[in-house]
């Protein structure tokens, strides 16, 4: 007679979690594949409050760090992006991206642009008055561009522009800028790129390079226009806005600095290059300034 053993359970099936966002098998607290936790309980007012300040205080030394070194030492954000020193700092395009959300939403909301475009009152020949732009009106003229007259569209814009000094007209200028910035920083970027042919660079480091000098002039613009609104609400404050013109001084000699850092020039050759770059970039920033206005007026 032969005993056998009693038959032991299965042993259960262990349930693998997987994370809710990827699909992945979830070994721990967060997913290995995409990072998110595998607790997404809705939280609560407090934990979202909680979460919130974590966000800020665990990203506030990298902002603050990022911030030193562009603000303090011109082309050393670039230096490090290239050295491969990148989780300490904001990444570029984002840093760019801020700084340059908050120069334009400040443009919008200022002061200093009332007086945009202005048509003062003349007297007619009946001597009631009337405006400038009445005369656009009265006048018979034809804009022909591509078979197509473009003397209606003009006559509108100006009536537009009339009515209210221009105000919709800056709003949409400001408005459509920074799409602009998006075709006149590669270009510029590659321009410049054409002057550092021999040793040559990388068109990335070039493109690098202006985000990282336009994102400090948002900033420096940014204070300038806030100075202005200040000393405009505050007569008081009007001392310290005499200062700001030395502030905006800054910028051509910041660039010259983040040239000899980056590109590593002898300062006789930094200053050369630097000299034909600013003429380069007033022509290119002024012809698409003169685009996006025209595109503005057109959409009146």
């Amino acid at each position: 007679m032969t005993l056998e053993a009693p038959e032991q359970p299965a042993p259960p099936v262990s349930v693998v979690r997987r994370c809710l966002n990827c699909g992945s098998a979830l070994p721990g607290r967060y997913c290995a594949n995409c990072s998110q936790a595998a607790d997404v309980h809705l939280p609560s007012a407090r934990e979202l409050l909680h979460e919130a300040l974590e966000g800020i205080t665990h990203s506030d030394s990298r902002l603050w760090r990022t911030l030193c070194l562009l603000w303090f030492k011109p082309g050393k954000l670039t230096q490090e992006y290239v050295a491969g020193r990148r989780a300490s700092y904001l990444p570029p395009f984002r840093l760019y991206l801020v700084l340059s959300i908050i120069f334009f939403l400040v443009a919008s909301v200022s002061n200093t642009h009332t007086t945009f475009v202005r048509f003062d009152d003349t007297t007619s020949k009946s001597g009631a008055p009337e405006s400038e732009c009445a005369s656009v009106y009265a006048t018979k003229f034809a804009v022909t561009v591509f078979g197509r007259d473009w003397a209606p569209r003009i006559k509108h814009a100006c009536g537009e522009i009339a009515r209210d000094n221009g105000a919709n007209l800056f709003h949409l200028f400001v408005g459509t800028s920074p799409k602009a910035m998006f075709i006149f920083l590669p270009l510029i970027a590659f321009l410049h790129m054409l002057m550092y042919w021999r040793p040559r660079h990388r068109y990335a480091e070039h493109l690098l390079f202006f985000l990282h000098v336009h994102a400090f002039f948002f900033s420096v613009i940014t204070l300038a226009v806030l100075s202005a609104d200040a000393a405009e609400t505050w007569p008081s404050l009007n001392p310290v806005w005499r200062w700001v013109p030395l502030l905006l001084w800054s910028l051509p000699l910041y660039t010259v600095i983040a040239m000899r850092r980056v590109f590593g020039r002898s300062w006789a050759g930094t200053l050369l290059k630097a000299f034909a770059l600013i003429v380069v970039y007033l022509v290119v920033l002024s012809i698409t300034l003169v685009g996006v206005f025209v595109y503005a007026v057109l959409q009146l």
